[in-house]
Parts: C-alpha cells; structure tokens; sequence
C-alpha cells in the first residue's frame, strides 16, 4: 500500500505528517518461518535503491496491524526525548543531537517528530497606512483574497448542474505573490496604489503540534537498534547528549529500553512473588520450615541452567527469557518435591536416613527423567524455531529447556546430600 502527498483525516492518519513531498509504502509479508529475514533482504534492497539519491531521506519501521497500530501504542526500539520551556529550542536541540546520533554504531532509520509544520508566508496589514488613505482594512483584505483566490463573479446553469465562474489573475501572476501584490488598488480622487504598500510579508515555520511532558514541550527521536546490545546503544547515546544539549534541555527514555526497565521490574516482582508462594504451600504442606529451603537450592541451579543455555545460543536476556525464568521456577522445583516427598515417606515407615536417601533415589529415578524429558522434547520444536514466531517462542524454550536439563542432572544429587546434611544437624533421630 502507498500513499503519496496528503493522506485522508482519518484516525489511523492522524499521527502521520504528511505533506506534497512525503511518501508512505506499507509492505505486508506472508507470515511464516523465515518472513523475518525475507523482511531483513527487502529492507536492504529498497535502502539502497533509495540511497542512489542523495535529495531522499527515508526511514523504515516495523509497524503493528489493527488496534495496536491505531492507538499508537507501539514504538521504536530505540526512542528519546528531547525537553524543554521552549518548543523552537527543543527543536533546535533535537536537530543537534540527531547529527550526533547519527554517527553511533548500530542506530539506524533515526528520525525526529515533525513538531513544527511547513513554512507559511504571513501578510499583515498595515493599519496606519490603510488609515491614512481613508481605506477600510477589511477592502484590503478582500483585494488580496481576490487576487490569489480569486472572487466568484457569477454562475452558469447547464440541466441540473450550477458552475460557479470566479476572477482571478492570471496563473503566472497568482504563483509570483510579488506580482500579485504589484497590481494597484483605486483610492481616494481616483489615485492608484499598488497594494503592497498596505501589507508587509513573513515567513514562520507554525508549530504543527505540541507533545508535553510534566508541562514541558517535548520532541522525540526515534530509530532502529542493528548489529548492537540495545544497552550498549543507549550508554553511547547518553553520553553524546550529555556533551551536546544546552542548559534548559534535557533528555528522557523513552521506547523499548523504558519498556523494557519497566517490565523487568514487574517480573523481578512476579518472581519474588512466585518464590514466596512456593515457599509457603510446601512449608504448609511438609509442616516443615526446613524442607522448602531444600527443594527451593535447586532454583539457582535451574537459573545457571538457563544463562549458559542462553549464552550457547547466542541469546540475549530479555522479556521472553524472564517469562521462562518465571516459569521454570513451578517446573524445576517438580523433581525436588517429588524426592523430598518419598524421602520423608520412607523414613516415616522406619526407614535409616541413608537407606531412604538410597530407596527414595531408585523408586523415583524413573519418573524424574521421564517427566523432565517429556517436558525438555515438548520444547523442541520452539527451540528450533519451526513455524510462524519463532522470535517470540525461541527464548522462551531455550530459557525453559536449558534450566530444566541442569536442573534434572543436579537434583538426583544435590537434594539428597543437602537433605543428608541439613537433618544430621538438625535432630539425630530418623524420623520427624
């Protein structure tokens, strides 16, 4: 889809600025595995068949469909805010820092909000002068709309349809406003005047719209993170607006990196939440203060489980990889409560410590791998990214099947000799 020139007030139109010399192409891609580096060759493509032209700028953006996309609550990966009292200083300040950041590695598609709108050329009228040759400023007005509008005059009817017939000057002299305002107007005695003496002429760039943040005017830049740690991006980014913007102007996060801190504080809290949680169903159901902190040691396990799996993948740590943390800490937990729970059983039945450490290892040694394993082959297919989404799922698994493997390995050990050792120094007896 293409949209040339003005669009259409519409809703989905309205945070667009387009003017005669603006140009929008939407591209839909097939969905399905691959349509990520299909999108990835035809955006390189068109950059450089764009770039053989050094009068385009062009920028490309990912953008959503539907109700996302009309209630803008989508944004760029990399997106920053430029604040001040001022809105033409924030401009000027944004125009600085844009050349700045052109020049970081890995940000790409940088672009500023068009805050201020095209040029508009201003006519005033002088009201002393219009005064003093006995003229109304109102017929100055009209003399001016009749020369570049041009004035209905009459109208033809043919059957059914009216045309209306205007005067006005001629083309040539219409698009020239000097010639327009060369022409003469009759005064007083029959005098003539040209009716530029009555007006004076200024250009202003008018503020097209004016964002506010904490009552101050507010201008963003916005761009595309390639190639670089989006963190490594903003440390750079920050610390060239920290040399280059003025006193009075400050700077703000903004987009996928604000998203991000905030979404990690959610899920630290969601985490904390979980543990707690965990902690507390099987400190009720053990009747055992002790025995939730022994399965709750494999946790960390499962973590460690999960960054190496991350780091062999060339992953990052991200949204979708807290989402598998927080989910791996019902799962990895499984196997622990499992032993724990025969371990207690068979000493209740007047079993040794080491014999129900022993017996509780062998009758359950079965089900734990087969569960573990059931779960690690279910996550497969995700790992390896087969159909649509793959970018969305493949963190998710990879976190999930890299914490839960460690996790299997080390609980046949770690929470028997934890259990071992934490009873010796609790009572000497063997039964609680």
């Amino acid at each position: 889809f293409s949209q040339v020139g003005r669009t259409e007030r519409t809703l989905a139109a309205v945070q667009d600025f387009t003017v005669p010399n603006t140009a929008r192409i939407r591209i839909i891609l097939e969905p399905g595995r691959g349509a990520y580096e299909r999108g990835q060759r035809l955006r390189q493509a068109i950059a450089e068949r764009l770039s053989q032209s050094a009068e385009v700028e062009y920028a490309f953006r990912e953008e959503g469909i539907g109700l996302g996309e009309i209630l803008g609550t989508g944004g760029a990966e990399f997106s920053l805010g430029v604040l001040a009292e001022d809105p033409h200083r924030a401009v000027e300040a944004a125009e600085s820092l844009l050349v700045e950041l052109r020049k970081v590695d890995g940000l790409v598609d940088l672009q500023m909000d068009r805050v201020l709108g095209t040029t508009n050329v201003v006519v005033r009228l002088d009201r002393d002068e219009i005064l003093r040759h006995g003229l109304d400023p109102d017929r100055i007005a009209d003399e001016l709309s009749a020369r570049v509008a041009g004035v209905e005059a009459t109208f033809f009817n043919e059957v059914d349809q009216r045309i209306d017939i205007a005067v006005r000057l001629p083309r040539e002299e219409r698009l020239d406003l000097s010639s327009a305002l060369a022409t003469s107007i009759e005064i007083e005695n029959g005098q003539t005047v040209p009716l530029a003496n009555f007006l004076s002429l200024e250009e202003e760039l008018p503020l097209r719209e004016l964002k506010r943040r904490n009552q101050q005017r507010w201008v963003t830049i916005s761009g595309n993170v390639e190639g670089r740690a989006i963190d490594d991006v903003w440390e750079e980014a920050e610390a060239i607006a920290a040399r280059a913007l003025v006193p009075g102007v400050r700077v703000i996060e903004e987009g996928e990196r604000e998203e991000m801190r905030r979404s990690f504080r959610d899920l630290g809290l969601a985490m904390l939440l979980a543990m707690v949680l965990v902690y507390m169903i099987l400190a009720g159901k053990f009747e055992s203060f002790l025995d939730p902190l022994l399965i709750a040691a494999v946790v960390p396990v499962g973590l460690a489980g999960s960054a190496v799996a991350i780091g062999v993948t060339g992953g990052s740590l991200n949204i979708l990889s807290l989402i598998g943390i927080l989910a791996l800490l019902g799962i990895a937990v499984n196997d622990a409560i499992v032993k724990v729970d025969t371990i207690r059983r068979l000493r209740s039945e007047g079993l040794e410590g080491s014999e129900a450490l022993l017996e509780a290892s062998r009758l359950r040694l079965r089900p734990i791998l087969m569960t573990s394993a059931t779960t690690v082959l279910a996550m497969v297919p995700m790992a390896i990214g087969l159909g649509s989404g793959e970018q969305l799922q493949r963190p998710l698994a990879v976190t999930i099947i890299g914490g839960l493997s460690l996790t299997t390995m080390l609980t046949l050990f770690l929470t028997p000799a934890l259990h071992r050792v934490a009873h010796r120094l609790e009572a000497p007896s063997t039964s609680e």
